[in-house]
């Protein structure tokens, strides 16, 4: 299937947009205190929590900048193999001064002491190791077997959880729907029942609280990293603002937690919804690396 190239360009800068926005509230739980920071809404902002002292305004979390890997090593490599990306993100992560999580820790440790990359993945529900995957979704597009296989790779590498790989492979066929031009939430509505009970389930959790504030929403759904309420959350916020990308993520990011897997997420889907408004808009320029990003995005659109 032929794509859209603009609303493919729109979905990467929409990705780390999404980062980069949710960067000064990342992994802030208490909501009042989001709305008592002295940050602009209305652009990035340096984070004002500790688990990331290194970061400033315009940078990326620890998701962003593993997507960024993966865009370089997809143009470098020209496809994705777990070997080639695996050497590129241990050797990047032994020099890497920004926030290590736990899912990191353990796959590093793993591969010091010489298990494969298919094996090295810890048993973590992380949503974030499912952020990162764009990067295959623009390579790939014209070959969804070629995609599938490769964000399946690319998600055991760090997270084996099985509940992960299906929503990994859900949020795929998502967002190749809607590059496709059909309405998000009928592809939502249309997906639900083929990728399992728990996504079923997480689902119809999302949709029963359209009806709530969405920082009273997300509360009651989840705001941690773990994909067992972090996937509800990030459904609730696609549908509850699918009209409207910035503020989808100024919501995201109020509702504290781990608001930066849930943001790139967000931020990818709408941007395809709403790839002018993010293109011509003040969004990429808020990026430290957008004319990395620019230069890398053109390659593989070639």
């Amino acid at each position: 299937m032929k794509t859209n190239k603009t609303k493919l360009r729109a979905m990467i800068y929409g990705a780390f947009y999404g980062d980069a926005y949710s960067l000064g509230g990342h992994w802030i739980y208490d909501t009042q205190a989001l709305k008592d920071a002295s940050f602009s809404l209305d652009t990035c902002n340096d984070p004002i929590s500790s688990y990331h002292p290194t970061k400033h305004k315009g940078d990326f979390t620890h998701y962003g900048d593993q997507m960024l890997w993966l865009l370089q090593d997809l143009v470098e490599e020209g496809m994705f193999c777990i070997t080639c990306f695996g050497n590129k993100w241990h050797k990047n992560m032994k020099e890497y001064t920004g926030y290590i999580d736990g899912a990191t820790k353990h796959t590093m440790k793993q591969l010091d002491i010489h298990k494969n990359y298919f094996t090295c993945g810890s048993k973590s529900s992380d949503l974030g190791a499912v952020s990162r995957m764009f990067p295959i979704i623009l390579k790939y597009r014209n070959s969804i077997e070629s995609m599938k296989d490769s964000i399946k790779i690319h998600t055991i590498l760090t997270h084996t959880n099985k509940d992960l790989i299906q929503v990994a492979y859900f949020f795929s066929q998502l967002v190749m729907g809607v590059l496709a031009g059909l309405d998000l939430e009928e592809v939502i509505n249309s997906s639900c029942e083929n990728f399992g009970d728990n996504i079923s389930k997480w689902i119809q959790e999302a949709k029963w609280a359209q009806a709530l504030d969405t920082k009273e929403a997300i509360l009651k759904l989840g705001q941690s990293c773990s994909v067992n309420g972090a996937f509800a959350s990030t459904i609730y916020i696609l549908l509850k603002h699918k009209d409207n990308f910035k503020e989808a993520l100024k919501a995201n990011m109020l509702a504290g937690g781990d608001s930066s897997a849930r943001g790139m997420i967000i931020g990818a889907i709408l941007a395809i919804v709403h790839s002018k408004e993010v293109l011509e808009g003040s969004f990429v320029k808020q990026l430290n690396k957008d004319e990395e990003i620019e230069s890398l995005v053109n390659k593989l659109l070639a």
